[in-house]
């Protein structure tokens, strides 16, 4: 069984992320946040500092 924590969002901002989503597919923005983690989480781990910072938006 996964165990999970919970990740104080402001509401107005979980708010416009759940209207976006609406017809996008996901089910809510929570799994919309889990897929982004999920996405970024290895460049972000990564030792190859390009790849760290194009993950954290200092590159493009």
């Amino acid at each position: 069984m996964v165990e999970y924590v919970n990740i104080p969002i402001p509401k107005p901002l979980y708010g416009r992320l759940a209207r976006c989503l609406e017809g996008s597919g996901y089910r809510s923005a929570t799994e919309y946040i889990i897929y982004l983690i999920r996405k970024y989480l290895p460049d972000l781990e990564s030792n190859d500092v390009e790849r760290r910072l194009k993950a954290l938006g200092y590159m493009s």
